[in-house]
């Protein structure tokens, strides 16, 4: 009914090129985003709700891996067991060690073929451009695993100039990190190249870690309307785990995870159309002590168009897919595979009054029934006003580790299914101030989870959730802003690792040579057990970073982490070992980074 609807107001209007927009736009502080319609859209002008980290809020940070700076995101939580080392996280009550969740680089899904799962450390952030959060199911244009929402990690493009980035920190618990990039111009080639090493001793017994990440991205130039991107990516951490608060049984070990991806894209633009096709492949060798060692791949190919033949409107279509394949190695070379087949299509039209957005896709896996995911949204637009609803159906596929490892498997497992129901508000409350505001409705559907009567995973979990969640921006000064969040979440007795409120915010300020950011959050209505028992104490943590440029090429830093020494723990799903963990207590970072 939706693409019907944006079928009719389409033709009213006559053609325009296929990025060209209607009416007058109402700026956001998020700006533009990408993530949420697969093109450059305004957040103003979509119906999802969206978080975004831009390069600048990443300066701010004193963290090495990406996901770890959503922590202070409304309606997102963090589940880390310390400075380093895993970082997973939860949507709206939803992740699952990223198994429900879309995790997206420039729009490449890279997660663990065998598990399903986001390893998060993996996810270095020396080379991150900005992170953007779609909150709610998006499956009808990411497939499966984007199922609660999406978290893409853009990547820093190469400029076309000729520069130098060199970056050393110094940290608490002997904390080591050095990071330097490359970027040079070849007549129709740029290059980029990033390398990070970083070590820690960590901040309690057997919490230590070392990775080593390099990245490199090298674009060629056709002519100003087509290009060839070539990505590549190799991660290789270490790091040890820490024993959950009062576990005494569960023996100290390490993780050694190599992660790498590499995809060749071609984009290019003809008129009216915007065309785009990637091949790619994600892969992994996985070593612990307890014996596991794994090997796992995904080979996949996604094409897609973008067409503006009418006024306002934007219609794309596309066909994905990709192979995953599992090695349990350590299990007499066991191995898995599967292939899976997708299309989809979505549709946007706008007008001066309203956008109407609307799209299906349709997954076929081999020897299995097809899967049909979709959502419809509408903007309302009225001045400094709009008005925002949104329908969608999420999914997520059984992994391998669900159909068939360890007794508990079950091959017979069907899709898990989320339906969101949402309704929101972004008001321009003056030149200086805005303010959004989101209310949802989540009902799942064949959720696995483990049956004690039958001893093996089943589709059989079921939960309704509702939520709010709120943000409000404040920029009295050019070199002065102000952001507040809060959000809340009703799982009813499904309250386990998930925080009923969280308040956070931050106040930045930029002026001449100094850049200095104090952020905070508050976690209250928070158990490490369901139906509101073991009570988790509330918390509050403060951060603060202070970055000085004497000059132009050079840059100094302090980081002060939980500045007031907190004394507080965090629920974390951790496989065989769920439970509290403690956190850091204040911890610096001192800087300095050379640029030419």
């Amino acid at each position: 009914m939706v693409l019907f609807l944006i079928f009719i107001l389409s033709l009213t209007d006559s053609s325009e090129s296929v990025m060209d927009t209607v009416g007058a736009k109402m700026y956001f502080s998020e700006g533009v985003v990408v993530t949420a319609s697969r093109y450059e859209d305004e957040v103003s002008d979509i119906s999802s709700s969206v978080s975004v980290i831009t390069e600048k809020d990443i300066k701010f940070v004193n963290s090495y891996i990406a996901p770890d700076l959503l922590s202070n995101v409304s309606g997102v939580e963090v589940m880390k067991t310390g400075n380093f080392g895993r970082a997973d996280v939860v949507i709206r009550g939803i992740g699952n060690n990223g198994r429900k969740l879309g995790f997206l680089v420039d729009g490449r899904p890279e997660k663990m073929a065998i598990y399903g799962c986001a390893v998060t450390h993996t996810f270095p952030l020396h080379n991150v451009k900005r992170i953007e959060v779609v909150k709610g199911p998006l499956s009808s244009l990411y497939g499966s695993g984007a199922m609660g929402g999406v978290v893409n990690i853009l990547t820093r493009q190469p400029s076309g100039e000729s520069k130098i980035d060199l970056t050393c920190d110094y940290g608490s618990f002997d904390t080591k990190n050095i990071t330097g990039s490359f970027e040079e111009s070849f007549s129709k080639l740029d290059f980029l190249g990033t390398v990070q090493k970083n070590s820690s001793d960590g901040y309690q017994e057997n919490s230590a870690s070392n990775t080593e990440a390099y990245q490199g991205n090298l674009i060629y130039n056709i002519n100003e309307n087509w290009k060839v991107d070539n990505y590549a990516k190799y991660v290789d951490t270490y790091k040890e785990d820490p024993a959950a608060v009062g576990d005494t049984s569960t023996p100290l070990g390490y993780q050694n995870y190599e992660r790498g991806a590499f995809d060749i894209s071609v984009h290019g633009e003809m008129d009216k159309i915007d065309f785009q096709t990637k091949i790619y492949r994600t892969y992994g060798y996985h070593q612990f002590s307890d014996g596991w060692e794994s090997r796992d791949k995904t080979d996949g190919l996604n094409s897609s168009a973008i067409l503006a033949l009418l006024k306002g409107n934007k219609t794309q279509g596309g066909v994905e897919f990709y192979k995953q394949y599992g090695n349990w190695i350590s299990n007499g070379d066991e191995e898995w595979d599967r292939k899976v087949y997708e299309g989809f299509i979505h549709m946007e039209q706008e007008t001066p009054f309203v956008n109407l957005s609307g799209g299906m896709r349709y997954t076929y896996v081999r020897d299995s029934e097809g899967v049909f995911s979709y959502d419809g949204g509408i903007v309302l637009k009225y001045n400094n006003t709009r008005i925002r609803g949104r329908i969608g159906k999420g999914f997520r596929l059984p992994s391998f580790n669900d159909l068939y490892l360890f007794p508990p498997s079950n091959p017979s497992l069907a899709s898990e299914e989320l339906m969101d129901y949402e309704v929101g508000l972004r008001q321009k409350l003056s030149d200086i101030s805005d303010l959004d505001i989101a209310v949802y409705r989540m009902n799942t559907n064949n959720f696995i989870r483990f049956s004690p009567a039958s001893g093996q995973f089943e589709n059989v979990d079921t939960l309704v959730e509702k939520g709010l969640e709120t943000s409000l921006g404040v920029y009295p000064l050019d070199w002065l802003k102000l952001k507040v969040f809060y959000s809340y979440i009703d799982r009813d007795e499904r309250t386990q690792g998930v925080p009923g409120q969280k308040f956070s915010g931050s106040i930045t300020l930029e002026k001449d040579i100094l850049e200095g950011r104090l952020s905070g959050r508050y976690l209250t209505d928070y158990y490490a057990a369901d139906n509101h028992s073991e009570e988790i104490p509330s918390y509050y943590v403060f951060d603060f970073r202070l970055n000085v440029r004497p000059k132009d090429y050079i840059s100094l830093s302090l980081g002060v982490d939980n500045i007031l020494d907190e004394d507080y723990t965090r629920y974390v799903e951790v496989p065989n070992a769920n439970g509290l963990y403690y956190m850091p207590g204040r911890t610096f970072k001192l800087g300095i980074s050379l640029r030419k």
